[in-house]
């Protein structure tokens, strides 16, 4: 490993793969060729500018956001049993009292009922996953594309294992291993699809989210890791 080679810093969004990525990357850390970091959840674009440097690289996994919201408000409702045992907050434990399914908190911002939807903007804030939006995690629009000539690798969760040795070889690990067991973090029974009405409200909401996704959509096909429509 070249210690002059750019430090690439791999975020760790929830819910897009990332204990799969990071348990394959793990399995040949032997093989790094590259100085690699596998961040916590903790950690985000900006600050890992100002931990590493503002030449340092980036690598991320993104999700279309309604299936990783739905994701997100099951897995932490399971506090990430069975892959994790991770205990609610005291906002989580509220939050979950006064929501139970995904589809009551997706149609909550457009509700008439001004308690309902102070508790549904409490909720984003409170559910772990939630708050930890890509928002959260790479900025605004703006602030992603001023990073994008560091952005090394980014990949959408469906298009991953499709392109995992293209982007294992862009993270230095051309000849990398499979292990006999990656890593996975997946619900144990099927995440119950949310009602057309609950999507277009949650779209609404998350406008913002959506245009990020798309932009991140976007650099992973210009990198080779898309699929470009049309």
């Amino acid at each position: 490993m070249n210690p002059a080679d750019p430090q690439i810093c791999m975020l760790h969004i929830g819910k897009t793969g990332g204990s799969y990525l990071r348990s394959i990357l793990r399995h040949n850390e032997s093989r790094w060729t590259h100085p690699l970091h596998l961040l916590g959840h903790g950690a985000t674009l900006k600050g890992t500018a100002k931990r590493f440097g503002a030449d340092r690289q980036l690598a991320f996994v993104v999700r279309d956001p309604v299936a990783r919201f739905s994701s997100a408000f099951y897995s932490r409702q399971r506090q990430g049993r069975p892959t994790y045992q991770s205990q609610w907050s005291a906002e989580e434990a509220t939050a979950f009292l006064w929501f139970e399914t995904a589809e009551e908190l997706a149609l909550a911002p457009a509700s008439d009922s001004p308690r309902e939807k102070s508790a549904a903007l409490f909720a984003f804030d409170a559910i772990q996953h939630l708050k930890g939006d890509l928002r959260h995690y790479l900025g605004g629009v703006d602030t992603l594309m001023t990073e994008r000539d560091n952005i090394a690798v980014c990949v959408d969760l469906s298009d991953l294992d499709t392109h995992l040795p293209a982007i294992m070889t862009r993270l230095g690990l051309p000849d990398f291993e499979m292990p006999p067991k990656p890593k996975t973090h997946a619900a144990p029974v099927p995440v119950p699809k949310l009602s057309a009405q609950a999507e277009a409200a949650l779209r609404t909401h998350w406008a913002e989210e959506l245009e990020l996704y798309d932009v991140a959509c976007d650099i992973a096909c210009q990198l080779g890791f898309g699929q470009l429509s049309g």
